[in-house]
């Protein structure tokens, strides 16, 4: 079962391959606390499949996190989304 992996030291949230409406209940079923980690990086890099439910845990890890929150390897149709609810300033964009 595909699931988030938290790296505490660097506070690094990586996302499965597939997070949709679908598949996030299921995710977030993992620990009852996910949803209150300081997520500073969130990793798309094995993301191949994703819908604006993303954007809602993006949302919500952002609240945690004094610096705006970065995502790293982002499919350029979630960076649509982003740019279309005009989110650039809660949510930094790093593909490097």
């Amino acid at each position: 079962m595909p699931k988030l992996e938290w790296c505490e030291k660097s506070s690094v949230m990586k996302l499965p391959s597939v997070v949709t409406l679908e598949t996030l209940p299921e995710l977030l079923k993992q620990s009852k606390s996910i949803l209150l980690l300081p997520v500073k990086w969130v990793d798309f890099s094995l993301v191949q499949q994703a819908d604006s439910a993303v954007l809602a845990l993006l949302l919500i890890w952002s609240k945690n996190s004094s610096p705006p929150l970065k995502a790293l390897e982002l499919p350029d149709s979630l960076q649509n989304l982003i740019t279309l609810y005009d989110l650039e300033s809660i949510i930094i964009i790093d593909n490097k």
